[in-house]
């Protein structure tokens, strides 16, 4: 999407299979935390080029089939099935689909509302803005959440809104999922590893060796013979992360695999993953999921049926 507000994959082309494309530039639809300003369903054919173009607001891809290339300023990032791209306001965007086989790929352009971004998406946000390379590959999941979210947006009935919400919701999660669980991989130690890499990279081996141990983050200053405010300081320079949101992340990932194997009371894991009360846990998974553990629960439940 641009920032002339004319959106450069309006226009019919011959190099366009199919093109589903709802445009809310002039009246944006607002989810919750969302502005929804565009979605789509673009099919390419040979050598077809979107134009380059200035992002006015967040847009998320994903990769139906085939292959092409996304730019992002100048750099060119090869993409095939299963790749979700992110990208930011203020940056150059250009599309281009491969000649040999052209792909065809969902699209939706958003932005948070300031007014009603809270902690969780204020930071996702931000984690978006810090990303040096947009492209996750094999993010398959994100397949039918916008297949899910673009049946909504076509059959408009009692509760679409909020399952528009829902999906958008989901859709930006797992996009920061991506990013995020690249992050031990990318600060895996190598020949050539600084001091500053390795000490993220024994931050984040640390947390993912002793979740369940952990009851005071400060203790990683004694384990890693740095001060906590050093380790703080570099662990969020270089990630877009603060030490204490990758601690909870993991909690809340392993919060996840324990509701949906229903092994222990909702008590038992807030006490496990050392917060306070099941209230803190509640508030805190509520405001990080959008539902109560007991809804996520239910949820999952309902899906191994």
């Amino acid at each position: 999407m641009n920032d002339k507000r004319k959106l450069p994959n309006s226009a019919p082309d011959k190099q366009i299979k199919f093109h589903f494309d709802n445009q809310y530039i002039h009246d944006p639809k607002h989810y919750g935390p969302i502005t929804l300003y565009q979605i789509g369903d673009l099919s390419c054919a040979s050598g077809y080029e979107v134009g380059e173009h200035r992002q006015y607001c967040y847009e998320i891809s994903y990769i139906v089939s085939g292959k092409g290339v996304f730019t992002t300023d100048d750099t060119s990032y090869p993409v095939q099935e299963g790749d979700l791209i992110v990208h930011v306001p203020g940056q150059r965007h250009n599309v281009i689909a491969d000649r040999e086989d052209p792909f065809r790929y969902y699209y939706a352009g958003f932005e948070f509302r300031q007014e009603q971004t809270d902690g969780e998406f204020l930071h996702i946000s931000r984690l978006f803005q810090q990303v040096k390379h947009p492209v996750v590959a094999g993010s398959r999941a994100a397949a039918p959440v916008f297949t899910g979210l673009l049946q909504e947006v076509l059959n408009l009935s009692d509760f679409s809104p909020l399952m528009i919400e829902t999906y958008l919701k989901q859709l930006i999660v797992l996009a920061y999922r991506g990013f995020y669980e690249d992050l031990a991989s990318h600060y895996a130690p190598t020949a050539s590893s600084d001091a500053v890499r390795d000490l993220v990279y024994r931050v984040i081996h640390y947390i993912d060796l002793h979740l369940l141990e952990l009851t005071e983050l400060s203790s990683l200053a004694n384990e890693l013979s740095y001060s906590y405010a050093h380790i703080s300081h570099i662990f969020s320079k270089e990630t877009g992360l603060s030490v204490k949101q990758y601690y909870d992340q993991k909690r809340f990932e392993q919060a996840t695999v324990w509701l949906r194997q229903s092994r222990y009371s909702i008590t038992e894991i807030a006490a496990n993953l050392h917060y306070q009360s099941i209230h803190s846990f509640s508030k805190a998974f509520r405001r990080h999921f959008g539902m109560s553990p007991t809804e996520y629960q239910a949820i999952a439940s309902h899906l191994k049926k």
